[in-house]
């Protein structure tokens, strides 16, 4: 064969190389591509769930600071005494009392008619002891029951008064946190963070649960009304308007819902607090033996959770669930006297004006009865409220009890309640101080170094789209990785109390150490870190799977003996969300295999350090489980929580 024939066969050989390798290339860079384009999705998803997560938290802070200032600006009305002074324009507020004496003299219904202007000097001025006898030494008792009913007359007009503002006070920790829910809901929105099923799910629960509540089953609440405001209507109509106008939920919080069920034993267990305990299934899921460390010893085989008793959380706050500001009302006259001493605001002294001595003690004497009628016209219920008081002659105390060195006015603050920060309230523990000075770019200004009641938390879960492959090349999938971006934000009202130290230089105190009274003293919005002030509430709204376990599968718990009788019975009942809460079942699942036990204590019994002796022998001296008791146990274990 001559020498181009060898060339040319040789030449035919290799056709076709080129494509194998372009081919190879194409492949590789069309992965390179889907897996930059699927990067780009996440870092885009990020960054648009973090904006909208850092704006609904300010937007929602910004609402709350106003809430706060506005129920503050009342408290301040009550404490400049405007409605003391002016009472006669506020009487038609007042509870209807009618005079009409009965034969007897000594009872009596009036109807308040003050004078036209009572100004503070005149308040519960009693007159001077001598005013009650006649000129042969007898005393005038019809003189004194005046006396008597005109005292009660204008401390019932103050009591309308007081009830009138502590209403609107409880309006606004009702309406207000609930304006700023539905203000972060729209900034979540306009960042491009749209909702999830799980989170309108969740939240139809709760609305369904609030609005089948008539019969009043919350502990301590009144199924129609707090301090007289009429709270179930505008709270369920306002919360479905925000659900509907935003078609779902894009900005979740965590909130006490009053309606999760709580797990106890009889006698105590706390095995089945840990059955309520989100922490403790985490912990089995994500292997953490150090929290699981109390109960690897256990023999959990069986049916180790016994009968437990379900009952449901009826711990209601008297306000909004939803981004509560954390309010109370205080009865006390020191709330007042506190803040006043503090300097927290230029008010009257009360003290200096109105003792705390009452000049005539009647009320051994004074019985009342109040009669409230509730009556229909058309879809309204009106309600009438008439008030009988008696007061009985024989025992009155005698006139030689009239205290002479008072002032002749009845102290009234006890009769004004005040708006109040609860104790969520509260100065850093030593820890949180630490983490600050660590992670923190400065210091904390003096006055704000507290932990706020009102925070605004809020988290988005996004499903993200990727197209990495799975079986085929540009098959789109859910990525395992990328389908569930978490973002979370938390903000809070700032503010404190601007007092002057013996120099007469500026300073600063936290908004609650002011006799614990509310002020109008909050004047800005800002971020915080979630681990210096970790968000309140026993459930997130996005953890619908939980409350269906909670209220599905755990009830069947106590009246099985095995979890597989209880897991058939929760897949066989109509309407189960079985599917939702496996990996719960398959957690409790493990816990009840011995070989999970054992593997939990060989791993905790791992040596970490060693020591040699003299002879060359080396030994343990430490071991996984004291390096889990040098870093603290889990708090989750170590405390076990029914919520």
């Amino acid at each position: 064969m001559d020498r181009h024939a060898t060339e040319y066969h040789y030449r035919r050989g290799e056709h076709g190389q080129v494509l194998i390798l372009a081919v190879v290339a194409l492949v590789l860079v069309v992965i390179a591509a889907m897996l930059l384009f699927d990067v780009q999705t996440v870092i885009r998803g990020k960054i648009k769930g973090q904006n909208g997560m850092d704006a609904a938290a300010l937007s929602a802070a910004e609402w709350q600071r106003h809430s706060l200032n506005l129920i503050g600006e009342l408290n301040l009305v009550r404490a400049t005494g405007t409605l003391i002074s002016d009472v006669h324009t506020n009487r038609f507020f007042a509870n209807a009392i009618k005079n009409a004496p009965e034969e007897s003299g000594n009872s009596a219904e009036f109807f308040a008619e003050l004078p036209w202007s009572i100004p503070l000097e005149e308040f519960t001025l009693f007159p001077e002891k001598e005013e009650f006898y006649y000129p042969d030494g007898t005393v005038n008792m019809g003189k004194l029951i005046e006396e008597i009913v005109r005292v009660e007359k204008e401390k019932r007009y103050l009591d309308a008064l007081n009830r009138l503002v502590s209403q609107l006070q409880t309006r606004i920790a009702f309406v207000g946190p609930l304006i700023a829910f539905g203000a972060a809901q729209q900034a979540a929105t306009n960042n491009q963070v749209f909702s999830n099923g799980d989170t309108g799910l969740l939240l139809n629960e709760y609305l369904r649960i609030i609005s089948e509540d008539r019969d009043g089953n919350y502990d301590g609440v009144d199924s129609e009304k707090v301090n007289d405001y009429f709270w179930r209507g505008p709270y369920l109509y306002m919360l479905q308007s925000i659900f509907n106008d935003n078609k779902g939920i894009p900005a979740a919080t965590r909130f006490n819902f009053v309606g999760m069920p709580v797990f106890s034993s009889d006698p105590p267990s706390p095995l089945s607090g840990y059955l309520g305990n989100k922490g403790f299934y985490q912990a089995i899921i994500g292997r953490n033996w150090c929290e699981l460390d109390p109960i690897l010893d256990l023999d959990l085989s069986g049916n180790w959770w016994s009968d437990f008793q379900q009952a449901t959380n009826g711990d209601f706050s008297r306000q909004s669930e939803i981004l509560p500001l954390h309010i109370r009302f205080s009865d006390s006259a020191s709330t007042y006297d506190n803040a006043y001493n503090a300097e927290a605001f230029d008010g009257p002294s009360f003290s200096d004006t109105f003792n705390d001595i009452d000049p005539y003690n009647y009320q051994e004497a004074m019985s009342e009865v109040v009669d409230e009628q509730r009556e229909s016209e058309g879809n309204k219920r009106v309600y009438h409220t008439y008030t009988t008081i008696t007061i009985d002659v024989e025992k009155l105390p005698p006139l030689e009890t009239y205290v002479d060195r008072d002032d002749r006015r009845y102290d009234f603050l006890p009769h004004l309640s005040w708006a109040v920060f609860d104790y969520e309230w509260r100065s850093y523990s030593n820890y949180q101080r630490d983490w600050a000075d660590i992670c923190l770019e400065g210091k904390i200004k003096d006055g704000m170094d507290y932990q706020s009641g009102a925070r605004a938390y809020f988290e988005a879960r996004q499903n993200i789209v990727a197209l990495s492959t799975e079986g085929s090349v540009g098959r789109a999938r859910e990525s395992s990785f990328t389908n569930n971006i978490l973002s979370l934000a938390e903000a809070k009202p700032i503010g404190r109390i601007k007092l002057k130290d013996s120099n007469n230089n500026s300073a600063y105190r936290p908004p609650f150490e002011a006799g614990r009274m509310v002020l109008p003293v909050f004047d800005g919005t800002a971020l915080i870190p979630i681990s210096l002030e970790p968000p309140s509430g026993n459930i997130s709204m996005n953890d619908i799977n939980w409350f269906y376990y909670l209220t599905e599968f755990v009830p069947l718990l106590s009246g099985s003996p095995t979890l597989e009788e209880a897991w058939d019975r929760a897949r066989s009942a109509e309407g189960s969300h079985w599917q939702r809460y496996q990996h719960y079942y398959n957690a409790l699942r493990d816990l009840n295999n011995p070989e999970f036990h054992k593997r939990g204590r060989e791993w905790l019994s791992t040596p970490t350090a060693w020591e040699t002796d003299a002879r060359g022998n080396r030994r343990p001296i430490r071991t996984r489980r004291d390096d889990c008791n040098v870093q603290g146990g889990g708090p989750v274990m170590a405390t076990p929580s029914l919520n």
